[in-house]
């Protein structure tokens, strides 16, 4: 009966969606030619070379000789294995969704447990810092110095949802038999390959959102509440819709903080398409991003009220 009701509304929503794309096939080519303008100009430049290069990085043991520096850190405050380092590190640098992919590269090749990967895919969802800083602060926000804070307490809420899910663990060296046994055209192409998936996946869920989006604007009031509601569908519009609202400031950055932080459900689909057919399960992803979205928010309504506080903040 359940899957019934499913089945029957999943239908309903795909019509409605046929109609609208029929009915206002111009709002439709907008967002669509806006989709492509965000995957040519933002994604490909800013992902797919991190994509080729961190492939080749763990096939050819970058992660060992990270793990030697920063490997004890990551085991004493995540108890997770050495071999997650890299994963935890470099997802602070690439922007969604690619941690999940990292986390599902070292599953994939026995580096790491499938407890240890659904540990580690619930905090290694970071906005890339550029796009905060530059994108959200100095052009949305107006301030360059918001944007730092948005994108630290992001991070640092990001850190806490690990620890605070961490678990005892057996200790078990982990040894990938793939490692350094390929060829350097092989592990190339590969990674070209996959990295070409990935974006081709992305675009089409960015375009069946923004769809999803135009149909929001047509039936809803131009609120925040309606500004919220993008961005947990599609994190950019929102952002951009609650920056340009008559609001606190403290709040307004926070909100924005929040959405970050949860990344919105196209970025949700990205990476359960990205994570598809493995052991590491979406439930643990979408805990980690509500708890995540909550902190950020928190914590960054707390410091800039505090640095607004002591007049720190211009």
């Amino acid at each position: 009966m359940k899957n019934n009701l499913l089945f029957f509304l999943v239908n309903i929503i795909l019509f409605y969606l046929f109609i609208f794309i029929f009915l206002y096939s111009s709002n439709v080519k907008e967002n669509i030619l806006y989709a492509f303008d965000v995957w040519t100009n933002t994604l490909i430049p800013s992902i797919f070379p991190f994509i080729i290069i961190s492939n080749l990085l763990i096939n050819y043991g970058f992660i060992d000789i990270l793990s030697l520096f920063l490997g004890r850190f990551v085991e004493f405050i995540f108890n997770l294995p050495k071999e997650a380092t890299y994963a935890v590190i470099i997802s602070f640098f690439t922007g969604f969704p690619t941690g999940s992919k990292y986390v599902r590269d070292l599953l994939d090749k026995g580096m790491i447990s499938k407890e240890d990967a659904n540990h580690l895919i619930m905090f290694t969802n970071y906005s890339n810092p550029l796009f905060v800083v530059s994108g959200i602060g100095e052009g949305m926000l107006k301030s360059k110095t918001l944007g730092i804070i948005i994108l630290i307490m992001h991070i640092i809420s990001g850190l806490l949802v690990g620890f605070i899910f961490k678990k005892k663990r057996k200790v078990v060296n982990y040894k990938s038999n793939k490692r350094y046994q390929e060829s350097f055209i092989k592990v190339l192409t590969e990674s070209i390959n996959n990295g070409f998936r990935i974006l081709i996946n992305m675009l089409g869920i960015i375009i069946f959102f923004l769809i999803v989006i135009s149909i929001i604007d047509k039936l809803l009031p131009n609120n925040i509440i309606t500004a919220i509601l993008k961005g947990i569908i599609e994190i950019t519009i929102g952002i951009n819709n609650i920056a340009r609202m008559n609001i606190n400031i403290t709040l307004k950055a926070s909100l924005i903080g929040f959405i970050i932080s949860f990344s919105g459900i196209s970025v949700h689909f990205q990476t359960k398409s990205i994570i598809e057919n493995s052991q590491i399960k979406y439930k643990n992803y979408l805990i980690a991003r509500i708890f995540h979205a909550i902190l950020c928010f928190s914590l960054t309504y707390l410091s800039i009220s505090l640095l607004n506080k002591f007049y720190l903040l211009q």
